[in-house]
Parts: structure tokens; C-alpha cells; sequence
């Protein structure tokens, strides 16, 4: 799997330098450039197409961070960016600009699991620490579980009836409908009497990015 390419956009040089240590520390993490204003920014991504930036939106004068979205958005909508701010009307302003994320910059144990939570669904939502937190959970959840490929792959299409898993992966409903059973014990889905065990795992494999819904096939 190719590592998350990321530019880090961040005026002060140790904050700068530390983010960057910490995101080139994971392997599955790639820092590919380094800003210390809008300007750099901009020109970083164009040069570099990484597939995230980290921007931090208090930068200094002449462009600041939701200027630096408002300008990549014109030309560039799959960039994912994720902002370093906790001011809550800039939070806003990033989202409305097209960001993807935010990260308190005084979390620094956020850093990891945010970008980690935005690199890997792409999903259509503002991430925040909360989010991405429980993404984190999920995620060390499913890990526990060791599923086998196939049951990964039931659990794909789990938004599907039974019949119609068994006719995509060439096995029969009696074996799909066992493995989706063994499915709730492994990832530890409870039947709460509230909301159904197969809701339950399809929510799940959809926060994680994993769900293949029935709409997609709709011509």
C-alpha cells in the first residue's frame, strides 16, 4: 500500500518541524513538503499532487489558511486538506471553504488518527478529534476481529440481502448466512434490542469506508 503523501503548511519552525517528525514516524505517512506560508503552500501542492495537506489556517500576513482552500478548490477538488485551528468561527470558515478536517492544535495525539481517518474513507464529512477517535477504536476493533478474506468481503457487501452476497462471491446463502452470524461475534456487534446486529455492522463498515452499497450498482 503506497503511504499517505503529505504537505505540511505550519509558519512556525518547531511546531513545523515536530508535526512533521510525527506524521514521517508512521509507515504508512509520507511528509513530501514543507510550508511556512500560504504562498508555499499552494505552490508545495502543485508541485508535489500530495494527497493531503496539513494547514495549519493562522498564518501569516498576505494569505491565510481559508484563503489557501478557497485558492486550491478552484483547480483541485480531490486534495484533501485538513486544518490546524480550535478558533470555532474558523472552523466553520474551513468547512465552508471545502476542507476536509480539523485538528485542535494542542492535541497532538489527534494528529495521527485524524489524518489516518481522512486519508483512508475520503468520506463527505468534517472529521473532528471525537470522529476520529471512534474511527481509531473501529479500526483497533476490526484488527481484533482477524477476519478471514472472505468474511471481509461479506462484510463489504453486508448491505445486501444473503442471496445476493452468495451469487457475487459464488457461494450459497446457507454459508453467507453463517458467516454474517459469525460476523457479529467477531466484531463484537451486540444485539441491543434497540437497532439490528446487520444495521449495526453495515454503519460500521460505512464509518470505516468499507461498505459497498446497493446504489452504487443502480445504472
Amino acid at each position: 500500500m503506497n503511504p499517505i503523501r503529505i504537505v505540511v503548511a505550519e509558519d512556525e519552525f518547531f511546531t513545523r518541524t515536530g508535526i512533521c517528525q510525527l506524521l514521517d514516524c508512521e509507515p504508512d505517512m509520507e511528509v513530501v513538503g514543507m510550508a511556512e506560508n500560504g504562498q508555499e503552500a499552494i505552490r508545495l501542492v502543485k508541485a508535489h499532487q500530495p494527497d493531503l495537506l496539513l494547514l495549519d489556517i493562522r498564518m501569516p500576513p498576505g494569505m491565510d489558511g481559508v484563503e489557501v482552500i478557497q485558492q486550491l478548490r478552484k483547480t483541485d477538488k480531490k486534495l484533501l486538506i485538513v486544518a490546524l485551528t480550535q478558533e470555532g468561527p474558523l472552523i466553520k470558515a474551513v468547512q465552508d471553504a471545502g476542507g476536509n478536517g480539523f485538528i485542535p492544535k494542542d492535541q497532538t495525539d489527534m494528529f495521527i488518527p485524524t489524518v489516518r481517518c481522512v486519508a483512508q474513507t475520503r468520506a463527505d464529512v468534517f472529521i473532528n478529534p471525537t470522529v476520529s477517535k471512534r474511527y481509531q477504536a473501529l479500526q483497533a476493533q476490526v484488527k481484533r476481529a482477524q477476519l478471514t478474506d472472505l468474511e471481509h468481503d461479506v462484510w463489504r457487501l453486508i448491505g445486501f440481502k444473503n442471496e445476493e452476497i452468495a451469487q457475487r462471491l459464488f457461494k450459497s446463502s446457507g454459508r453467507i448466512r453463517n458467516i454474517v452470524t459469525d460476523l457479529y461475534v467477531k466484531l463484537a456487534i451486540l444485539d441491543d434490542g434497540k437497532v439490528s446486529q446487520r444495521v449495526q455492522a453495515m454503519e460500521m463498515a460505512r464509518f470505516l469506508g468499507v461498505l459497498e452499497s446497493p446504489t452504487q450498482h443502480l445504472s
